[in-house]
């Protein structure tokens, strides 16, 4: 390997180039890096070539001149381009990604080296193991950050049509992911969950799977459990802006009691076979029914002006974990590793 050949000083006793390690780190994950490229360039050309497809719609279905989207033609010009964008299902493969470039690229760093024994001859060169891990965690992070923050920009110009027409809540799954930082913070905590799995782990297609798995189940906790409690949510008996987050529904009696979500879900049984019994009732919707019974819908929201707080909120609690983690690191290569 690469690193077992490697000293600080020439063979004439100067001192190699300061790239020399930051060389060396290129050419050991030089593949890994290609691999990442390669599969982002695939998705990146798919995302071009589709947002041109889409804003060519767009002009031609002359939505600039829409100045609503929410009844007439202008609503049935903006369903016909949502139609022309591509189903969203292969975007959801992007939201693995984060666990993926973590686990491939961070688990072989130490794993590999304990597992294949190299650790012997690459951490007792001149440039010492601390040196040797903090210069590939920054070198490898920095790349992850830059290429992730650049595909998050690319999404928001391919999404850009298509989000000026149809209004989304903030909390929208892909959305928030990416036109935010949660994905490059994403990535940099599953890279660095990563680099100290597989310093415990020390095998490394455990280490990688195990990352991969954990990461997801993490982002996946983090989408439909814990991001909507960031912030106490606001609640009315009223209507929510367009790009405001629905978090929840409660159903209050004509009373003022406060429906439990057994008798919520008795009452829209009732409402369902009212609708369906054939004896004359107007087709109306679950709410506008409640409403005609007294009944109160009271909507927990967040309001879409809390999407970039709660990107803060998610890039602060992940990146203390990443520091802790890259801290842990660090301690136990120098203070457990032979």
């Amino acid at each position: 390997m690469l690193m077992t050949t490697y000293s600080p000083r020439s063979a004439h006793g100067g001192s190699l180039p300061r790239l020399g390690l930051a060389w060396i780190t290129w050419r050991q994950h030089r593949f890994a890096f290609y691999g990442l490229l390669g599969m982002l360039a695939g998705f990146a050309m798919l995302m071009v070539v589709e947002g041109l497809r889409a804003r060519s719609t767009y002009d031609q279905l002359g939505l600039a001149r829409c100045a609503s989207f929410t009844s007439g033609t202008c609503k049935q010009l903006a369903q016909e381009l949502f139609s022309a964008y591509p189903p969203s299902w292969p975007l959801m493969f992007l939201l693995l990604l984060p666990g993926a470039f973590g686990a491939f690229i961070g688990g072989p760093l130490i794993a590999r080296e304990l597992e294949m024994g190299t650790y012997r001859f690459a951490w007792t060169q001149g440039a010492g193991r601390t040196r040797w891990l903090v210069t590939k965690l920054v070198l490898i992070a920095a790349v992850l950050v830059v290429v992730t923050a650049a595909y998050g920009v690319l999404y928001t110009w391919y999404n850009a049509p298509l989000d000026h027409v149809i209004s989304r809540a903030f909390g929208n799954y892909l959305g928030f992911e990416f036109q935010g930082i949660a994905f490059p913070v994403q990535t940099l905590l599953a890279f660095t969950a990563a680099v100290f799995a597989g310093l415990l782990i020390r095998r490394t297609m455990i280490t990688v799977g195990t990352v991969f798995l954990a990461s997801f189940g993490l982002v996946a906790a983090t989408v439909f459990k814990l991001r909507q409690h960031y912030m106490t949510p606001f609640t009315t008996a009223g209507s929510i802006g367009p790009r405001d987050w629905a978090v929840d529904t409660a159903y209050v009696d004509p009373a003022g009691h406060l429906l439990s979500h057994a008798q919520s879900q008795s009452l829209h049984s009732k409402w369902a076979l009212l609708s369906s019994s054939g004896d004359g009732l107007p087709a109306v919707t679950f709410g506008n029914w409640l409403r005609a019974q007294h009944y109160t819908v009271v909507t927990s929201y967040h309001p879409a002006g809390r999407f970039w707080p709660f990107q803060f909120i998610e890039a602060g609690w992940m990146g203390l974990l990443i520091l802790l983690l890259g801290i842990a690191t660090i301690w136990l290569l120098r203070r457990r590793i032979g």
